[in-house]
């Protein structure tokens, strides 16, 4: 009779450790898959972001505002050399399903579809053009600032990544509840977006962030710089995530335009 007495205690004991360490619901079970990201261009966990690995990015797309909180990457120079061609080809992104912005929403709209992730940074790889194109890394942008200001932006980050071998760059946008949204997907219209840029190798660290309003007449790229410490203090959520907390401290609170040589 001790026997299976002995072994019904284990049993019970061995299913009561099971109940209480089991995943209490699907945002736990997110956020253990999240932690897999640890490259140093990864921003913090946001419970509203549905993460997106593509060809050379990753996406933290909103389906409440239907646009990428972020877009994360690494930017080698010869990333920015290759010959791939630009595709145009826009696209809903299949992953996303019913909550990914349709090419349709732009039309008649006098919104250019602005790339946060730019066409030209993934001119090495057919594949990751590919997915530049996809509607989870486009953003409603008037037409004057994305050929403008933000066109120049991405060009002066280019240059910084052959000067300096490779960076780590994340873009993205201010998303709210009272923005104005665009066509039958109700794709969130941002007015401030981001760019945030780390030069992380053996003879130097540095960081560098822009915060523009996409409204400005303004093309001075060396009036859109913050610290990174008070682009987060904006958007709540945490830029660099990976990166040790004592260098992130450092870097993220000087604004280093004596490095960051800004044509």
């Amino acid at each position: 009779m001790k026997k299976p007495l002995i072994t019904s205690i284990i049993t019970i004991l061995f299913l009561l450790a099971w109940y209480f360490n089991k995943p209490i619901d699907n945002e736990e079970t997110t956020q253990v898959e999240y932690k897999h990201y640890n490259s140093l261009e990864i921003p913090s966990y946001i419970e509203d972001a549905t993460i997106l690995k593509k060809h050379g990015f990753t996406i933290g797309f909103s389906k409440k505002y239907m646009h990428a909180f972020w877009v994360a990457y690494k930017l080698d120079c010869k990333e920015t050399n290759g010959d791939i061609e630009r595709s145009n080809y826009f696209r809903e992104d299949q992953i996303l399903g019913k909550y990914s912005p349709n090419t349709d929403d732009y039309y008649a709209s006098g919104y250019d579809k602005g790339h946060l992730i730019p066409a030209a940074d993934n001119s090495s790889d057919s594949l990751s053009m590919h997915d530049s194109f996809l509607m989870s890394n486009v953003s409603p942008q008037i037409p004057g600032f994305n050929r403008g200001v933000w066109k120049k932006l991405e060009k002066q980050v280019r240059d910084w990544a052959c000067e300096f071998d490779s960076l780590y760059i994340i873009t993205g946008a201010v998303l709210n509840p009272e923005l104005t949204r665009l066509g039958k997907s109700k794709v969130a219209i941002p007015d401030y977006y981001y760019k945030s840029i780390l030069l992380y190798s053996k003879n130097y660290q540095s960081m560098v962030t822009f915060y523009l309003y996409q409204y400005t007449k303004d093309d001075n790229l060396n009036n859109f710089v913050i610290t990174t410490d008070s682009l987060e203090t904006i958007l709540g959520y945490d830029l660099f995530h990976n990166l040790d907390d004592s260098v992130e401290s450092v870097l993220e609170s000087k604004v280093d335009t004596t490095f960051w040589k800004i044509k």
